[in-house]
């Protein structure tokens, strides 16, 4: 242990900058332009170019990483005028390390405003979010009317009681959101999902599963095991919108795998959300990837 750790130091203290040095006396480029003229767009370059900022002895340059307000165009000058880089020599350099930029602060974005709408909690007093369960209700429910505002008629969608309310206490207004994305960009999809949740053997509560959904896209958005699915797939800054597509790719897969496993009862959950989970982050890892299916295509 103690002889990597000297080696880290070694490599990063000394060798990679003097590698560094050589390679730029010896290339005309610093290591940014040698990335980006190196990997082809996507998750490979983008996650580089991070790599190189989080490295850099600049403070400028590695502020980047952590700032959810960047202007990418700025930031793309800023860097361009501490690195000096002659982009008359090498026109390519900026178009592609401003995507790599709004790739980046797309995600810090998208980051906090997702925890934002996690830690918001519902309530019963804020007319807009009263009229987005409602939305949920005739989305999902179309031509049946809803008895009262607290009713068993949520059990139809899978909630635990009388009133939805009190089981988005976890995910506050992002579960909510996530639901209504579902069921509005996606209805008959969403309303097929709905119907066989209601398998007499394998049936399992929709919106309650929703909402544990929600918690592992979370989960795995602030652990920036997205990144190579949002870096492939976007052109420019990963939003909320791309967050909530996730949601329902993941929604109608983890359903299908759901029944695959033909759970002797819904008490089999945690079980076999964590085999999704770890079947899904197989994929997740690999530096190409990008999430297919309906929900996903532009």
């Amino acid at each position: 242990m103690m002889f990597f750790k000297l080696w880290w130091y070694f490599y990063y203290g000394w060798l990679h900058r003097m590698l560094k040095w050589i390679l730029r006396r010896t290339t005309g480029k610093c290591e940014l332009e040698r990335i980006c003229s190196s990997y082809p767009a996507g998750a490979e370059r983008t996650r580089a170019v991070e790599y190189s900022l989080s490295k850099s002895k600049l403070a400028a340059l590695k502020i980047l990483l952590v700032s959810d307000d960047l202007n990418a165009s700025d930031a793309a000058n800023n860097i361009i005028t501490l690195k000096g880089v002659d982009i008359t020599r090498n026109e390519g350099f900026r178009p592609a390390l401003l995507q790599c930029l709004r790739h980046i602060s797309g995600y810090q974005k998208l980051v906090s405003e997702v925890t934002r709408l996690q830690k918001e909690k519902y309530s019963t007093a804020i007319d807009d979010h009263e009229q987005q369960l409602l939305k949920l209700w005739s989305l999902l429910k179309p031509g049946v009317p809803l008895e009262a505002r607290k009713t068993k008629q949520w059990g139809e969608l899978g909630f635990q009681g009388n009133d939805p309310a009190t089981d988005f206490r976890g995910m506050g207004l992002l579960g909510l959101q996530n639901l209504v994305f579902f069921a509005e960009n996606y209805n008959r999809s969403a309303r097929k999902v709905l119907s066989e949740s209601f398998h007499p053997k394998f049936g399992y509560s929709f919106a309650v599963v929703g909402i544990n959904l929600t918690s592992l896209i979370l989960e795995l958005l602030c652990k920036e095991q997205l990144k190579s699915h949002f870096y492939n797939s976007v052109s420019g800054e990963p939003s909320l919108y791309h967050f909530h597509r996730v949601y329902c790719h993941v929604f109608c897969e983890f359903h299908d795998f759901w029944f695959a496993e033909e759970p002797e009862s819904v008490m089999e959950f945690s079980r076999i959300l964590e085999l999704y989970k770890v079947h899904l982050l197989s994929r997740l890892t690999t530096p190409g990837m990008r999430l297919h299916s309906e929900f996903l295509a532009d």
